[in-house]
């Protein structure tokens, strides 16, 4: 089962390499995903002490806190598809939900060997730089980018990258930054420094091109993160660097436009629209996946609330959008998967013996909590090409915490 072993690992790193790149409608990831699954299915069918470690996995994973609210989560979300006025996008979005912890699950056991660990490490950074350079092409060539983000009045353009929209690629830039630079801090290596050094500063200089208000939030706040948990000396670059940002206009300009009502008013409808639907269905909600379904509906039922030109929009707040879309349950298990998630990657953080592991992880920590920030505004838990990657890095954490509890070989 060993070339089994490999082969899902082989996968996986193919997975998290290819994943934000597609071609037209089709997306390359999910095929891969498929595959991985299909290998893990074939071990167990092949091996019954493979079938035995699966049974233990499967209690270890009910033991856990964070597993039982993903598990609740899920639960809701196939419970509202039947009263859901549109079933279709309830089963599809808890299908896609269903295969974030599918992947998670798998990383956490079957991918934790430490040479596996570090590949999957290695194969995220790829995939982070291959991103970034496409990005930088795009700025300077438009190509691949949508006309919709050509030729604003502040701006010439925000590039997507393969991310479909400035503010997805975004989130998927600052959930990378914090880790990569915490490689950069553990590194001893010169070369392997240098090559992290660039990839943060691609990852930095990509965050600037999207122009996203949300994305230079969410780089502050992992930013300051960083700095309470680990170490107040980085105060000393924070600062200095948010001082020069004020000097670039790209970014200068997004931040003024923080206070502009007019930048943020299309925003307001559309919460005000969720919570009209909160309102309506405070402990079940609309079914999942069922705002935008709902929309068009309730805009003309509540006529105040119709902003000009939006049809079938989504809600912008991922908790707006899980609370009129799942009720109080689906919330609530909702905010406990988050803070549980958090929890599980301190802990990742504070008790792996490895360095690496501990600096990774703590990276990985303050990426979150930005990009929990960021979801204030956009619903980033509910784009798959970006969220793909928060439940990779946390199924990572978990990796490690399975890993140095182990009286296994690490190698």
């Amino acid at each position: 089962m060993k070339i089994l072993e490999n082969v899902l690992y082989a996968f996986m790193c193919i997975y998290i390499i290819i994943l934000p790149w597609q071609q037209g409608k089709t997306t390359y990831g999910d095929g891969i995903l498929a595959l991985i699954i299909l290998i893990y299915i074939l071990k167990l069918i092949l091996s019954s002490k493979s079938r035995q470690k699966m049974f233990s996995d499967i209690k270890s994973f009910f033991h856990d806190y964070l597993s039982i609210s993903m598990s609740v989560l899920f639960l809701v979300m196939i419970i509202s598809t039947s009263y859901a006025f549109d079933k279709k996008i309830a089963l599809n979005e808890s299908a896609r939900f269903l295969s974030y912890l599918i992947l998670f699950f798998i990383i956490k056991y079957e991918c934790n060997y430490k040479r596996y660990i570090r590949g999957i490490i290695n194969s995220y950074v790829f995939s982070v730089f291959s991103i970034c350079v496409f990005g930088i092409y795009q700025y300077f060539t438009g190509f691949g980018l949508s006309s919709e983000f050509m030729n604003y009045s502040y701006t010439n353009k925000k590039i997507t990258a393969t991310l479909d929209n400035p503010n997805n690629l975004g989130a998927f830039l600052v959930l990378a930054l914090f880790p990569i630079v915490m490689l950069i801090i553990h590194e001893k290596n010169k070369i392997k420094k240098s090559i992290y050094l660039l990839v943060s500063v691609i990852v930095i200089v990509n965050i600037v091109l999207t122009d996203s208000r949300n994305a230079f939030i969410g780089v502050a706040i992992g930013a300051v993160i960083l700095a309470i948990i680990f170490s107040w000396k980085l105060i000393f670059i924070i600062g200095p660097a948010a001082v020069i940002s004020l000097f670039i206009p790209k970014i200068s300009h997004r931040i003024l436009d923080i206070a502009n009502s007019s930048q943020n008013e299309s925003r307001i409808y559309l919460w005000k629209t969720a919570l009209k639907m909160i309102k309506e269905h405070p402990i079940l909600g609309v079914g999942n996946g069922n705002y935008v379904s709902l929309y068009d509906t309730y805009v003309k039922k509540y006529p105040e609330l119709k902003y000009p030109w939006f049809t079938h929009r989504p809600s912008h707040n991922s908790y707006l959008k899980v609370t009129s879309e799942l009720g109080i349950l689906g919330i609530l298990s909702f905010v406990c998967m988050l803070v549980f998630s958090l929890l599980r990657v301190k802990q990742a953080a504070s008790s792996a013996k490895d360095k690496l592991y501990r600096y990774f992880c703590t990276g990985i920590f303050a990426s979150m909590v930005g990009f929990y920030f960021m979801n204030i505004s956009d619903n980033l838990f509910f784009v798959p090409k970006t969220t793909a990657y928060f439940w990779i890095l946390l199924a990572i954490s978990q990796a490690i915490v399975i890993r140095e509890s182990s009286r296994e070989s690490i190698f």
